[in-house]
């Protein structure tokens, strides 16, 4: 409970808000729309700019439509010169449940529309009990809401003290002296996050791509956030599970007498539309179902920066995220990004058990340098991938070549790779040929791959053998020579067009 206080001051909205979402786990555009309403899962900072007159001495501050998926503890207030000296998180917001709960003992209008001739009648009635079934004193009748046949429902003249439309953060003040102040007000909410999404568009010649990319924004809270600059985080932020306020939030049921019925069985219609304001009502009816909607922002593009050891994206310009809103902004743009086409296959185990009996499809693999000179030069969150190419054949439409992902945030200068499918027409087939103990007891094993590229045009071809971490590997003969990659070595060959290549090779291994 507060200490008494002198007066409310209420501020009823915020003048201006800002948004900064980050993300604490690898986050797919699926997994959001799989996400519930009632989660702890995302993370945001909304920073409000508020104007409000506190008078002298003690008074309650009470910030009016704060997100409903707020962490009350993480709640500052800078700019206003007065002790707090304790706050609070109002969650009784006005349902129908809140409502008729707290009526229990007051006076209200029960309005019966009956169900043959749709007359309305009216009559006042005292509330009894509330909300695990409602039992009404009518005239000096115990009734209970719901049961009689007809369509009931409750007309409010006014709402109970103590309910709020929109959730409230309280704080009880000590100012020295009156004035009128701008604050800021900053919390952390759950139930926001992102995720990234690309399209690459390859060009007819297949040798370059087109890359944009696409910020998904995904607001799971009751609250909407008009006309804000909003930022998103990307990298794994360090979180530990936030304690939220668990309140009660009791449902409105109808209880009726025995088998649940105090009639026939007849039919109940749908209610009367209800009277126009002031008056409030409560109808007997299934709440709303919760529409989901996605919008797509104007193409300007989002202005990265450093944050520490993250990226920090900021939209162009403010935007607004409705409440129970997904949106997408656009935050790449690369017009021209070079790439380098391999055809892949990881030789998976040293002694060859895996090795293939038939010929298998390689990997096709797009490979990348994220610097200016190759057309891209910007960081890359990890998100998923679609690849299209225009058809001449197809009347120049684009189809679908295949989806991925960007496995992890690519920071400039570093290269990275986008596994593409198998391709049709270049084949590996990885043999066994021999397995020798040598004098100081290691083993040799002899390996020949045949390579077929069936492609009119020649091809790049990588033969990795996985060397599986073990200690001693070594490369101990070879027909082409070999590079490293992650500490396998790796075999990198050109195939001309309908050509056949034979790759062999030995590695030994010490005994364990």
């Amino acid at each position: 409970m507060f200490p008494a206080v002198a007066a409310d001051v209420v501020s009823p909205r915020a003048d201006a808000v800002a948004v900064t979402i980050y993300r604490d786990r690898p986050m797919t555009t699926a997994a959001l729309a799989a996400l519930g309403d009632n989660d702890a899962h995302g993370l945001a900072l909304v920073v409000e700019t508020r104007t409000v007159e506190v008078p002298a001495g003690r008074s309650r501050v009470r910030f009016e439509g704060v997100a409903d998926a707020i962490v009350p503890q993480s709640a500052g207030v800078e700019g206003l010169p007065a002790a707090i000296i304790e706050r609070d998180f109002d969650y009784d917001l006005l349902t129908p449940a809140n409502l008729v709960g707290r009526s229990v003992g007051q006076s209200v209008t029960l309005v019966r529309t009956n169900r043959r001739t749709g007359k309305e009648s009216r009559e006042r009635a005292t509330v009894r009990a509330a909300p695990n079934g409602v039992a009404l004193d009518v005239g000096g009748r115990i009734e209970a809401l719901g049961c009689g046949g007809d369509s009931e429902r409750l007309v409010y003249d006014q709402a109970p003290p103590g309910l709020a439309a929109k959730p409230i953060l309280s704080l009880a003040v000590n100012a020295p002296t009156a004035g009128r102040y701008t604050v800021r007000l900053s919390y952390l909410t759950v139930r926001m996050d992102w995720s990234a999404d690309y399209v690459a568009r390859l060009s007819a010649d297949g040798r370059s791509l087109a890359l944009t990319g696409w910020i998904t924004l995904a607001n799971r809270t009751a609250t909407a956030f008009a006309e804000a600059p909003t930022e998103v985080v990307a990298g794994h932020l360090a979180r530990v599970p936030v304690d939220l306020p668990r309140p009660d939030t009791p449902s409105l049921q109808t209880e009726c007498w025995p088998g649940q019925t105090t009639h026939g069985g007849w039919p109940v219609p749908p209610p009367s539309p209800p009277p126009p304001a002031p008056m409030m009502a409560v109808a007997m009816a299934a709440p709303p179902m919760v529409m989901r909607s996605m919008t797509v922002a104007a193409r300007k593009i989002a202005i990265e920066s450093q944050l520490g050891d993250y990226k920090l994206y900021t939209l162009a310009e403010p935007t607004t995220v409705a409440a129970r809103q997904t949106k997408q902004v656009l935050f790449l743009d690369q017009p021209s990004v070079a790439f380098d086409k391999v055809y892949a296959h990881t030789i998976e185990d040293y002694d060859g058990r895996r090795t293939a009996p038939t010929p298998v499809a390689a990997d096709i693999v797009l490979r990348f340098d994220n610097t200016l000179a190759k057309g891209l030069g910007r960081p890359l969150p990890e998100g998923r991938i679609q690849l299209r190419q225009p058809q001449a054949i197809a009347g120049g439409k684009d189809l679908l070549l295949g989806a991925s992902r960007v496995t992890r945030g690519t920071p400039v200068g570093e290269p990275f790779e986008i596994a593409l499918g198998r391709a049709t027409d270049v084949t590996v087939r990885p043999t066994l040929v021999r397995v020798v103990t040598l004098p100081d007891k290691s083993i040799e094993r002899r390996f020949e791959v045949a390579i077929v590229n069936a492609r009119s045009s020649a091809v790049t071809v990588e033969i990795r053998h996985a060397r599986d971490g073990a200690e001693g590997f070594r490369v101990t003969a070879e027909t082409d020579p070999h590079g490293l990659k992650a500490g396998d070595p790796v075999w990198r060959l050109t195939i001309p067009a309908k050509a056949t290549h034979d790759l062999g090779y030995s590695v030994n291994l010490p005994t364990r």
